[in-house]
């Protein structure tokens, strides 16, 4: 007739639905008798369809003149400001998908399952890559798909040919009944991250005529690509999601919508008559997720913006890296928990992976990984800790571990992140045996323990670290045991004593380390030249031999003390605890962020007093001379990217300032710029009148004091050699910066990401 759907889930709440019928501006609502009940009051009509008066209606096929351009349907899709949002596509887009295209062919003698939600937009597929093409529809009851035995059950006893499944449903098949595909004549599966493991078990035990893995988001039309699993190569983390469907364009571009050589992450746009119009009514929304198609001779052309990171293979393929949205930045560093999630799935007795991050304490951001696996085999966290440590960073091994008997799932069977989130995950082991507080004072650290790390229980023997500790919460810790045992601490305590026992011990002796010590000894044996890192928790230890000594430094500032106002007195005070420990050279420096350029003039001030460096390390550090001239003027590349740096700044908080409510605009100013200047004022009243700087503003008192330092610094050309160790996305740039700084040479090495925790 010419109109268009808008498909409703009757198990969302009344007021959602209400919310998405008044937005689309419906003219009818069509449903069934039994569910009325579910459904919210409107004032449109209400046809049902199961109703005596529609049997007198006429069966003849209304005159039209719909062309591929016209609106097929809305599609609800959830929001970052709390409400829905349309996705509207047209009919293009529909015939693209399921007619004259090269990833599936669909005939009259197919049978086709229909096991999504019609809200989903999976059900694209399903309905019209069978309605249009001849083929019968055998709609699965939503139980019979939650049950993998009832709905192996259902497929064998239709006859169906061709499915459609989302990777977790396609997982927990493959997990429980991987043999229920093997009368298949095409097995499509996506949506997240598959699993090479279940897929290889698919192949193994029940592999389908064809299996192919395929992508798209609803704004694309359900799929966009496409990948035919023959094979799963040993060793895999992940399965390609291949190339684009006929008919569709994708690219892999950087910020600047510049393509990405092969093997470079990049964000997948999606271009072709698939793409969507835009979200309903939400034009700001719309022009900056559906962009003109500068690769396209066709008026008009868009690319839809995925948010999604993927990289080219050497083969061509598209291997699919996780949502841009999901990359979390913790104490200072980008994480994936999908890298994390891949990590874990390659252990033998992890059956299924979910890695999220938590907030449940107010500026404490955590990562959990939620797990299943087998209870019989279940890994305890030592030894998952251990697993992943000899693989990752420590700064991306989980604070927390909980086991459950099944990842839960949406209505539309994707994981269910916020059922995740909802699961208390206080007792964060899977297997571990603690040992109880055995006196007044170990009761009493015990206890703050609890507090600061949100955990119950906590053994005397526990590791403050590897509970998910790291150094800003160190200084929570020592604040609040300050404040209950009425001592002054050094930060230094908890690293050499990270255990209530050991801290404990060191309290009834009255030792531990000088009140304003900057040395944290991590590995104090060895028969090697000690090696003195500036910044940084120590976490490069364990990529060291074990008998290489290891020590930590850190200015002043995080105990609330009045920290240097340069580098060259932060290079001072770290070159005298250096000294203390070892008199003469050669010296072995690194240093961290900040802490590089620090070490930096540790070096220039050892070489003043004609000492050796045998070795100076920058690992990611800032870059020389912020704020300040350069030795040699930066070329036209770099002033390039620093302006292309601040235009992406102004355009993302540009795009949160026009989502906010007019109220909120300026709290979001507020903390933006006038937050920042009143703790300012607050810290500098404190320290003018002989105090601390209170525990709550430490860490922004310290992090304000080393930029404000760096940006006076005006570094001198360093008369050695200089290695950089780089995690940035414009390494020569870095390089460059540090080059000109060093006379002997500039040698950079390119992490994949930074080793060291702030």
């Amino acid at each position: 007739a010419g109109g268009a759907y808008v498909p409703l889930d009757p198990s969302y709440p009344k007021e959602r639905l209400a919310f998405m019928l008044a937005d689309a501006q419906a003219v009818a609502l069509v449903t069934r008798e039994g569910l009325r009940e579910s459904l919210p009051v409107v004032s449109v009509p209400v046809i049902t369809l199961d109703a005596d008066s529609q049997v007198s209606e006429s069966t003849a096929n209304p005159v039209h003149e719909t062309t591929g351009e016209h609106l097929a349907y809305l599609m609800y899709t959830s929001g970052s400001t709390g409400q829905p949002k349309a996705v509207a596509v047209p009919h293009r887009g529909v015939t693209r998908l399921v007619q004259n295209t090269d990833y599936v062919t669909i005939t009259p003698p197919d049978v086709m399952a229909q096991a999504s939600n019609a809200s989903f937009d999976a059900a694209t597929f399903e309905i019209w890559g069978a309605l249009l093409n001849g083929a019968r529809l055998v709609i699965v009851p939503r139980e019979a798909v939650l049950s993998p035995a009832e709905f192996s059950a259902e497929l064998d006893r239709h006859g169906v040919t061709m499915l459609f499944l989302t990777t977790a449903l396609f997982n927990q098949m493959a997990r429980e009944v991987p043999t229920a595909f093997r009368k298949l004549r095409t097995l499509l599966f996506g949506g997240e991250t598959a699993e090479p493991r279940c897929v290889e078990e698919v192949l193994t035990r029940g592999a389908p005529e064809r299996l192919l893995h395929v992508y798209g988001p609803t704004e694309a039309t359900t799929f966009a690509c496409w990948y035919r699993v023959e094979s799963v190569p040993q060793g895999a983390t992940s399965i390609p999601i291949g190339r684009p469907i006929s008919n569709t364009r994708g690219y892999l571009l950087d910020r600047h919508c510049n393509p990405v050589p092969v093997g470079v992450p990049g964000e997948l746009h999606i271009g072709g008559p698939g793409v969507a119009r835009g979200y309903l009514r939400r034009p700001e929304l719309t022009a900056d997720k559906f962009i003109p198609d500068p690769f396209s001779a066709e008026p008009g052309g868009q690319l839809y913006k995925t948010g999604d990171l993927a990289r080219y293979l050497a083969d061509g393929n598209i291997e699919f890296l996780g949502r841009m949205d999901q990359q979390v930045k913790i104490r200072g560093h980008r994480i994936e928990p999908a890298e994390i999630e891949a990590v874990l799935r390659r252990h033998p007795a992890v059956r299924a992976v979910m890695v999220l991050v938590r907030e449940d304490i107010p500026g404490d951001k955590r990562l959990v990984a939620y797990l299943v696996s087998d209870q019989a085999s279940a890994p305890s966290v030592d030894e998952l800790r251990g697993f992943l440590q000899a693989k990752l960073p420590d700064y991306m091994v989980p604070a927390a571990f909980v086991r459950i008997d099944a990842l839960p799932l949406t209505p539309n069977g994707k994981v269910d992140r916020r059922a995740l989130v909802a699961l208390d995950c206080a007792g964060v082991d899977l297997r571990r045996t603690t040992v109880a507080p055995r006196d007044k004072l170990e009761r009493r650290l015990v206890a703050i323990w609890e507090s600061v790390l949100g955990i119950q229980p906590i053994g005397v023997r526990d590791n403050f670290f590897q509970l998910g500790g790291h150094s800003l919460l160190a200084v929570r810790l020592i604040a609040q045991m300050e404040k209950a045992l009425g001592k002054d601490l050094p930060l230094a305590t908890i690293f050499q004593a990270p255990t209530v026992e050991q801290l404990a011990r060191v309290l009834r002796n009255g030792g531990g380390p000088s009140p304003r010590s900057l040395v944290v000894p991590f590995r104090a044996g060895g028969s090697k030249p000690p090696f003195f890192c500036i910044g940084g928790r120590g976490d490069l230890v364990r990529h060291l031999s074990s008998d290489q000594p290891f020590y930590g430094l850190r200015p002043h500032g995080l105990d609330g003390r009045r920290a240097p106002s340069t580098v060259e007195e932060m290079a001072a005070e770290c070159l005298a605890e250096i000294q203390a420990l070892q008199p003469a050279g050669p010296y072995f420096l690194g240093g961290y962020s900040i802490g590089g350029v620090v070490a930096f003039e540790v070096a220039q001030q050892l070489r003043t007093q004609g000492q050796e460096v045998a070795l100076l390390v920058l690992f990611d550090p800032t870059r020389p001379g912020w704020g300040q001239s350069l030795p040699l003027m930066p070329n036209v590349a770099t002033v390039s990217q620093r302006i292309a740096r601040f235009r992406d700044d102004v355009s993302r908080h540009w795009s949160r300032l026009r989502l906010l409510e007019p109220a909120k605009k300026l709290a979001y100013v507020s903390a933006s710029a006038f937050g920042r200047k009143l703790k300012e004022v607050i810290c500098t009243f404190y320290l003018g009148t002989g105090r601390r700087v209170p525990q709550c503003l430490r860490t922004f008192y310290f992090v304000d004091a080393g930029r404000r330092a760096a940006r006076a610094y005006v570094p001198r050309v360093y008369p050695g050699r200089v290695i950089l160790f780089c995690a940035e996305k414009d390494p020569l740039d870095l390089q460059r910066a540090w080059g000109n700084l060093a006379a002997g040479a500039c040698l950079m090495n390119r992490m994949s990401r930074s080793w060291l925790s702030g």
